[in-house]
């Protein structure tokens, strides 16, 4: 099975460090963020890897990853226009061949990815989100009554009945036919298939994600793989 990796972004809420190395290439805890999501792939069997990236920012991870080897793993690469997730994913439609996995490349999770392919074929689904039950929300939430009374109020809940989609994809070659719908996957393809009633299914996970789109949840990041690296390098799971 193929992971397509997408790392093509700007990173612009990380400015004006990304305009220097991608976001994807920041160095934590010795290592680019990059080797933590090609390591996490691996340790669940996905040892063929795509990287989608833009020509701005192809040549840095090329020179740091290069094809693979030295991870354990056999990477390709994809490079087209920063247009939007699900153009980066068509544009790379000629090396599917198979089920495959897409991973949002800034994203940092502990998910047990092995158990959401099983599940994804157990369900036969033509495309599967990988859903968290675990993410504290950045805002406080009320719910108010008929008049106006606040009868619930809590500051930066987790919001169980309302699960977040943490950036893991499972899908079928079948779901390519549906990316000329719009150029992000998130906001365009996956509304659209739901909205066709096609099987797209939910696999929850408490586990949370952690992202680095911005300085705070870089920081947050870096502390825990500051904690847990020692644990990565060996290929055992982070908590």
């Amino acid at each position: 099975m193929k992971a397509f990796v997408l790392a093509g972004g700007a990173g612009t809420r990380l400015s004006p460090l990304t305009t220097y190395i991608p976001k994807g290439m920041i160095p934590i805890s010795g290592r680019p963020f990059i080797d933590y999501v090609i390591s996490y792939l691996a340790r669940h069997g996905i040892r063929n890897i795509v990287m989608l990236l833009s020509e701005e920012d192809s040549e840095v991870f090329r020179n740091h990853l290069e094809d693979g080897s030295k991870l354990g793993v056999s990477i390709g690469y994809s490079i087209s226009p920063r247009t939007g997730t699900a153009r980066a994913l068509k544009h790379a439609s000629n090396l599917v061949d198979g089920t495959f996995v897409v991973y949002y490349g800034d994203v940092l999770t502990n998910m047990d990815l092995s158990e959401m392919i099983r599940y994804h074929h157990e369900k036969k689904a033509l495309c599967t989100v990988a859903l968290s039950t675990g993410v504290r929300i950045d805002y406080g939430v009320g719910r108010v009554d008929g008049e106006g009374r606040v009868s619930y109020f809590e500051e930066k809940p987790v919001l169980t009945d309302y699960p977040v989609s943490i950036g893991v994809y499972l899908c079928e070659p079948e779901v390519l036919s549906y990316f000329s719908t719009g150029p992000d996957l998130a906001s365009d393809v996956l509304p659209h298939l739901v909205k066709e009633g096609e099987r797209v299914y939910g696999f929850i996970t408490k586990e949370p994600h952690h992202d680095i789109g911005s300085f705070k949840q870089l920081n947050e990041a870096k502390e825990i793989l500051k904690s847990h690296s020692k644990f990565l390098a060996k290929g055992k799971p982070f908590r």
